[in-house]
């Protein structure tokens, strides 16, 4: 299963949903495919929706995946590491009004360099990154270890918290 999470940004994430679903309705990608929209408004013919998911329902997507595919989100990159799984991040543009700026970019470039993630820094590299994830086995952390679990630690605890209510 693959999992495709868009995050809850309020102006959601339309053009990664519809590639997707349209490289499913192809059959580009012939397995199925988990999908939290969030705010995005195209309704999706292909794949699984949910809107959102609470954390723990976040965590149990996650580790039933085999790929995730996501924004560049730090809080979902990490945890889908944390899990041992394969990433691919596709970067928000703010030229398409998909966020405010670009550090999307900035954070998939760092990931990338580090080998912990695959990235389609354009919809239609997405399907060879899928591809690639096949083999693909993500680098071990490195010396800027701590400061990443220091931050998923964080989130982990303010995604309990938020969970809780």
């Amino acid at each position: 299963m693959i999992f495709l999470t868009v995050g809850n940004w309020h102006k959601g994430f339309n053009r990664l949903v519809r590639a997707v679903d349209e490289f499913v309705g192809s059959g580009v990608v012939n397995e199925e495919v988990v999908a939290q929209i969030g705010h995005s408004t195209y309704t999706p013919r292909h794949l699984t929706v949910i809107d959102y998911c609470s954390p723990v329902e976040f965590v149990d997507i996650i580790t039933k995946s085999r790929i995730i595919i996501t924004h560049a989100g730090v809080g979902t990159i990490y945890q889908a590491l944390v899990h041992g799984k394969t990433v691919i991040v596709v970067p928000r543009k703010s030229s398409l009004g998909e966020h405010l700026d670009d550090h999307q970019f900035a954070t998939a470039k760092n990931f990338e360099e580090e080998g912990k993630i695959l990235v389609a820094y354009e919809i239609s590299e997405l399907p060879d990154k899928i591809e690639k994830a096949k083999n693909f086995v993500p680098a071990k952390p490195k010396s800027n270890e701590k400061i990443i679990q220091a931050v998923g630690t964080f989130i982990e605890k303010v995604a309990a918290q938020k969970g809780k209510r």
